[in-house]
């Protein structure tokens, strides 16, 4: 059990460095402009590259964690990303098909509307 635990904490910091990543990547221009939060061309691929980054543990076992999902909340000014990842190496023959998902958010503050 865990390492269930540790493992969901791992995708958890993977999320959470994911949606700092995706915050990272709004157009700066628009968002002054109109307030809206847009995202750019790269968005995904920096928040999957952080997910990566973040992953020291479960990338030993060959589970690697992928951006599933970016939400952008204009009214809230923030961005939150959902990750998941394959987690049946840990667990061989125990549990079969089971998948981790997590969510990380991020404000954005360093620009204003």
């Amino acid at each position: 059990m865990g390492r269930y635990f540790y493992a969901r904490a791992e995708i958890a910091k993977a999320a959470d460095s994911a949606a700092l990543a995706a915050a990272a990547e709004i157009n700066q221009r628009i968002f002054e402009a109109s307030g809206n939060l847009t995202p750019t061309s790269q968005t995904w691929a920096n928040a999957q590259a952080f997910a990566d980054m973040n992953n020291g543990y479960l990338a030993k076992y060959g589970v690697n964690p992928a951006v599933t999902g970016i939400v952008v909340d204009d009214a809230k000014d923030k961005v939150s990303v959902q990750v998941s990842a394959s987690v049946n190496r840990l667990f061989p023959g125990v549990l079969p098909d089971l998948i981790i998902s997590e969510n990380g958010a991020a404000q954005i503050r360093a620009i204003t509307k």
